[in-house]
């Protein structure tokens, strides 16, 4: 893979939550900022994915829209926060 810089510019508020959540995650902001615009890039491209599908099948029935944003729901909620100890180590 190879690297480019470039130079961007964003509002403070923006950058002082990367430069936090880079450290939260042990990344440098680059590497955050990379991954971030990457997550990003794929969640476009699976809409207009989504968009090329329903310009050939037609939007989902009510019933079909229910279940779609309820998976939705569920596969972006944030992972609950690890436990130290679980269950399987209670003696």
């Amino acid at each position: 893979m190879s690297l480019e810089r470039i130079t961007i510019t964003i509002p403070s508020e923006t950058l002082a939550a990367a430069k936090e959540a880079a450290e939260n995650e042990g990344l440098s902001v680059s590497a955050w900022l990379s991954k971030a615009a990457e997550r990003a890039a794929k969640i476009q491209a699976g809409l207009s994915a989504a968009e090329e599908v329903l310009a050939e099948i037609g939007p989902p029935t009510p019933e079909q829209q229910v279940w779609v944003d309820d998976f939705m729901d569920e596969v972006t909620r944030p992972a609950p926060p690890e436990d130290t100890a679980s269950a399987h180590d209670v003696a």
